[in-house]
């Protein structure tokens, strides 16, 4: 019988390599960035089908799809970059 207070016995977990490191840091930027360019193409389009839009676009909305505008291309620059690095680096290596 096993006493409550006694810990079980733990394996040592293993070092990630710097690879396994950056892979996984890779991951994160990448979910991170795809999941606030989705966010914001869900947002303008909901935006767009579901709220009442008068026939002359206000000022205000003007300002904000100038802003929006190339904060979305950036991380779709962002995305692209952060892929593609990965495949690239991979390729030279072998």
């Amino acid at each position: 019988m096993s006493n409550a207070n006694e810990s079980p016995q733990k394996r040592p977990r293993r070092r990630l390599t710097s690879e396994e490191i950056e892979a996984r840091i890779r991951g994160v930027l990448i979910l991170t960035l795809a999941s606030v360019l989705g966010l914001s193409v869900v947002s303008i389009l909901y935006g767009l089908l579901f709220v009442y839009q008068p026939m002359e676009q206000s000022p205000n909305d003007a300002a904000f799809i100038n802003i929006l505008e190339p904060l979305m291309f950036s991380i779709g620059g962002a995305l692209t970059g952060l892929a593609a690095g990965g495949a690239i680096r991979r390729k030279d290596e072998e």
